[in-house]
């Protein structure tokens, strides 16, 4: 097997550089076949008892992943069954690390393929090679002893669907395209296309291919800024914020002029905010809008709810609830506005709480998501985003990197799981999808793909804004954020404002 040095990765396919040993002779079987005696036919690799599938050299790293997919070839092995087994073998320390082995039964036909996801983290540093191997079952018969790989993927966990999807890519593509010359033959289309052509007097015209690609911006270029100076006694975090802000091409609601115009059109509004806290920003937009607005405090801390209460004045009408967010049912009461200021990412039971928000609001009413983290579950940064992260935080001097809480100089962003002691970002990656199953949005700013992390309270004490060489720093931080968002990357913090996308007539919409 000639590779060129090991990759993060391995596709299995017929472009895939791997070996089979021992040698395949085509007499004996075929290396690859359709193999169609389950629900679901795949074009398979085989390899029979005693032959084993050596991928080319690997590079694992902590969020490298295996996913395989695979089956009997053949309707009647072994009534023994066979054994498929998973192996990395570590080229430099000459051992094999096994990963799993899988019993496939013989005397009956499955109707589904098995498919199993092994997370290769314990393993991060080594390089060597994956090994999947067909043995015979424990009688050691290995009669029609076929094993049928469909998919083979070692990747890292950004990479894997996308490799994944580009499997048997020419013959897929070669079958895309007389699919549809079949199906737009089909007088489903046909008679309304041969309609338009005699209307027309269509002729056949020349193709063209498209011309090649011109030279835009890559991720590697810097990428064009605005810069503004930082206020005075600005930190760190609030200034680099505002740059992010001004070098994207919209803004976030602007909540506040939001709910004056809705009490100018209204007269009077009736306001929900669910996991209130401490209600500071619900309290800055009341001094701001002081008439018109009766306000509902709902969260399960009694104790916030007292706080929040003192900074509202005694005019105001406060309505405070104590409840669990995650217990919510609609009641029959109404609101013009509910607001989440930052909190759904600490709930469990979400679809619950959408229920009770599209059950909650008036037919005319809105949803306002205020500073969401609905970034990776347990506000850890996506795969793409730590990778860009990690590049722009290590390039800082080691005082920049002083982590306030630990008193440590990290090397790179720690990059934790928050909710395996709390509810911190417990189902955040599922936040979006709720939001557009159960609301319409109107208007939605999804920004800060990891920014947040390299000038939060851990580290937004470093910088001193004063400083020419620290505003520089803090520049940079922002352009390599720019960077990521502007070729893909994907936002960790939502602003959205959100309708009704359900009416019922139950008694719990106005009507």
């Amino acid at each position: 097997m000639n590779d060129s040095g090991a990759t993060s990765s391995f596709l299995l396919d017929e472009t895939a550089v791997f070996d089979v040993l021992p040698g395949v002779k085509p007499a004996e079987h075929p290396k690859w076949m359709h193999v169609t005696h389950l629900r679901e036919g795949r074009y398979s690799l085989i390899l029979t008892a005693g032959e084993h599938l050596r991928s080319s050299e690997l590079q694992v790293f902590a969020d490298t992943t295996l996913h395989v997919r695979f089956s009997a070839a053949l309707p009647s092995i072994s009534s023994d069954g066979l054994t498929c087994s998973v192996v990395f073998f570590d080229d430099q320390a000459q051992a094999e690390f096994q990963l799993g082995a899988f019993h496939v039964g013989g005397g009956y036909t499955a109707s589904e393929w098995r498919t199993v996801d092994l997370d290769l983290a314990w393993l991060a540093g080594k390089r060597g090679r994956l090994l999947v191997a067909c043995g015979p079952g424990a009688k050691n018969d290995p009669t029609a002893d076929w094993l049928a790989i469909a998919d083979l993927c070692i990747a890292r966990e950004w990479e894997m669907k996308a490799l994944l999807a580009k499997t048997h890519q020419p013959m897929r593509m070669k079958n895309e395209i007389a699919h549809f010359s079949s199906v737009y033959r089909n007088e489903f289309y046909a008679n309304v296309q041969e309609r338009q052509s005699e209307t027309a007097m269509g002729v056949a015209r020349a193709v063209r291919r498209l011309n090649g690609p011109v030279q835009a911006q890559g991720p590697g270029a810097p990428a064009d800024m605005v810069i503004l100076e930082p206020f005075e006694g600005e930190a760190a975090y609030a200034y680099a914020t505002r740059l992010l802000r001004a070098n994207v091409p919209q803004m976030p609601p602007d909540f506040q002029a939001r709910l004056r115009r809705k009490v100018t059109d209204h007269g009077a509004i009736k306001v929900l905010s669910i996991c209130s806290g401490a209600a500071r920003i619900e309290a800055g937009w009341s001094a701001a809008v002081p008439e018109g607005v009766e306000w509902s405090l709902l969260d399960i801390n009694e104790d916030l709810l007292q706080i929040a209460a003192k900074q509202f004045p005694p005019g105001i009408h406060l309505d405070l609830i104590v409840a669990d967010a995650n217990n919510l049912v609609p009641t029959g009461e109404q609101w013009d506005v509910i607001i989440c200021v930052s909190a759904l990412h600490h709930l469990v039971e979400l679809e619950k709480v959408m229920r009770f928000i599209s059950r909650s609001l008036k037919n005319d009413g809105e949803f306002w998501s205020v500073g969401e983290a609905v970034g990776r579950n347990g506000n850890r940064l996506w795969p793409d985003a730590i990778i860009a992260a990690d590049a722009a935080f290590s390039s800082l001097p080691a005082r920049y990197r002083l982590n306030a809480d630990t008193q440590v100089v990290d090397a790179v962003i720690p990059d934790k799981d928050h909710s395996i002691g709390c509810f911190e970002g417990i189902r955040s990656e599922e936040i979006t999808a709720l939001l557009e199953r159960w609301l319409k949005p109107v208007d939605v700013y999804r920004t800060n793909c990891f920014l947040w992390r390299m000038v939060n309270l851990a580290y937004s004490g470093n910088f001193n804004l004063e400083q020419a060489e620290d505003r520089a720093l803090v520049i940079e931080l922002v352009r390599a954020e720019l960077e990521h968002f502007r070729n893909g990357g994907l936002g960790t913090e939502l602003f959205g404002v959100y309708k009704k996308k359900h009416l019922f007539s139950d008694g719990a919409s106005d009507r």
